[in-house]
């Protein structure tokens, strides 16, 4: 009989390190049962302009779309409640990148099939749109790889076995719409000049725009500023995320050029375009106040 107790607790002791590897930091500790599990996930895109990006038809300055797809290798940030414990990586389907299968190993204690939900999030953990210089693609800031943040909320696991999480489908909502913008001025009835924007500031009527925040904390919202490596006339675009997704709101653009002169004025945006995940067309925005300084000969002999 001895011998069959002690049978049964060498194989219930291999059968827990089986489902269960504690992790080499935590062993001996009170957090002994904190655990290193592979987490598979399968994820989607819920709508049309989430996740890494890609032009539709036409070029960046013509197309009426953008593409949702996954890229290889992406990170997948993974969340219990508010605490990360640990990071996933994207391998698309051949057959559709809209969908793909999340990986990796994650460190965590307390997982309950059926009950225990889990919070995704990419592309980085900061949630910022400040310091973006109006790059779409294929830059290391651009948009596609530090401000198209995504989303997945309350995915259940549905199964706990054999050293591996699994959960129900995850979908991935974008959390900020994507503006692609150019100006022009145009005094009274002028012919209108494209202006060569260098430094671009955005403010909203609602106050409501959106500048960093922290999922279930503090939330800054003020005007966006964005910084062109180079000043141009072509559009460029910005990542703008607007916590009044119901009504139409004036936005209003403060431009500085290359010579430094700057551009004022305000467009108005239908409230059914504010909604967070769509892709907004601001091309040719007319600026109707330009701001300059004057050259003087005049000699100033008192301090003023």
């Amino acid at each position: 009989m001895k011998k069959n107790i002690l049978t049964l607790i060498a194989l219930m002791g291999a059968m827990t390190w089986t489902g269960c590897q504690v992790a080499e930091e935590d062993a001996g500790s009170d957090q002994a049962d904190v655990c290193k599990l592979e987490l598979v996930v399968k994820a989607q895109k819920v709508d049309s302009s989430s996740k890494a990006l890609e032009i539709g038809e036409g070029t960046e300055a013509t197309t009426t779309s953008l593409k949702s797809v996954w890229e290889a290798d992406e990170q997948v940030l993974v969340y219990l409640d508010d605490e990360f414990i640990g990071t996933l990586t994207a391998t698309p389907d051949a057959e559709n990148t809209r969908r793909a299968t999340l990986s990796g190993v994650v460190t965590t204690s307390g997982i309950t099939p059926g009950s225990t939900r889990l919070t995704m999030f990419t592309p980085r953990e900061e949630w910022s749109y400040d310091d973006q210089e109006g790059v779409l693609l294929d830059s290391d800031n651009s948009i596609e790889k530090k401000y198209n943040y995504t989303l997945a909320s309350s995915v259940l696991v549905t199964d706990v076995s054999d050293g591996r999480i699994t959960t129900e489908e995850a979908g991935f909502i974008n959390q900020q719409s994507i503006y692609r913008l150019s100006f022009r001025y145009q005094a009274n009835a002028s012919t209108k000049t494209p202006i060569t924007a260098g430094w671009v500031t955005i403010s909203g009527a609602s106050g409501e725009l959106v500048r960093s925040l922290v999922p279930g904390g503090a939330t800054v919202k003020g005007p966006l500023s964005v910084r062109l490596g180079t000043p141009t006339a072509d559009p460029f675009f910005v990542a703008i995320r607007n916590d009044d997704e119901s009504n139409e709101e004036a936005l209003t653009f403060t431009v500085v050029d290359g010579d430094g002169i700057t551009y004022r004025g305000s467009k108005t945006i239908p409230a059914e375009n504010k909604v967070n995940g769509s892709f907004v067309s601001v091309k040719n925005a007319t600026l109707p106040l330009r701001m300059e300084l004057t050259e003087t000969t005049t000699v100033v002999d008192a301090a003023l």
